[in-house]
């Protein structure tokens, strides 16, 4: 072993690699090696530059995804129901850094991939139809969001955009928010099971030993939830722009 160390030395010699470089670039070669390891064990992410935009199939998404790239001055085009993710950059606000928009298809077989694309989120809007709201389904999407570890450990703000309140069926907000809390509650009594950073499975929960399932408030969430109201067809989405200007301050 001794050998060995004297035949490196004697060829970093004929480099020209002093003690002190050497010392330096074996400190730097550790220092890689910790960071490769943390990252690949959740403790290290990649830099957050998404804003997500999820929810149920019809709820809007995509419209609202071309509203915010285009802007209030441009016409948005028509949509349909979209079958892979729309992504483009977006600058929240006059100022600030540009960030990117990524509208993911509400499809549930398409659900498991955009869960993936939440731990590069700096921000969720998860849209919801208010003159249907398909409770069920936003109620399981959204559980499995709030669950998810990325979520908990960045604590990614959310905001629930209850669209179509224009219509004359629309439900209101606080009915909204009110059946949101009662299915993740039930959700919550299932103890279903999720992988954590790394790799071990763990139970779903909202809560976190900070209060009971029964009693969840989105108040209670690992991370911010606001619900507020909006329209597309009115051009009225001003919470949901100032949620995204927030995110870049």
């Amino acid at each position: 072993c001794f050998l060995s160390w004297m035949v490196f030395g004697m060829l970093l010699d004929s480099f020209g690699i002093t003690g002190t470089l050497f010392v330096c670039l074996v400190f730097l070669l550790i220092i890689m090696a910790m960071f490769m390891v943390l990252k690949s064990g959740g403790v290290v992410s990649s830099k957050r530059d998404s804003i997500l935009i999820v929810g149920p199939m019809g709820s809007g998404k995509t419209a609202l995804f071309y509203r915010l790239v285009l802007g209030e001055k441009r016409d948005a085009p028509k949509t349909v129901t979209s079958q892979a993710p729309n992504e483009d950059t977006f600058q929240p606000g006059k100022e600030g850094r540009r960030l990117k928009l990524v509208d993911l298809p509400g499809h549930d077989s398409q659900w498991p991939a955009a869960l993936d694309r939440v731990q590069d989120a700096v921000g969720v809007i998860f849209l919801m139809d208010s003159s249907k709201p398909q409770f069920n389904v936003a109620g399981q999407k959204l559980f499995d969001m709030l669950c998810d570890p990325s979520v908990k450990n960045n604590k990614i703000p959310f905001i629930i955009a209850c669209n179509k309140t224009d219509l004359p069926d629309a439900n209101e907000v606080e009915k909204i928010e009110e059946e949101l809390i009662n299915d993740l509650r039930d959700r919550s009594e299932m103890k279903d099971t999720i992988e954590d950073t790394e790799g071990n499975v763990i139970q779903k929960t909202l809560v976190d030993g900070t209060g009971t399932a029964d009693m969840f408030e989105f108040e209670q969430s690992p991370c911010p939830v606001e619900v507020v109201k909006v329209s597309l067809h009115k051009k009225d989405i001003g919470p949901v722009l100032k949620f995204c200007e927030n995110l870049v301050r």
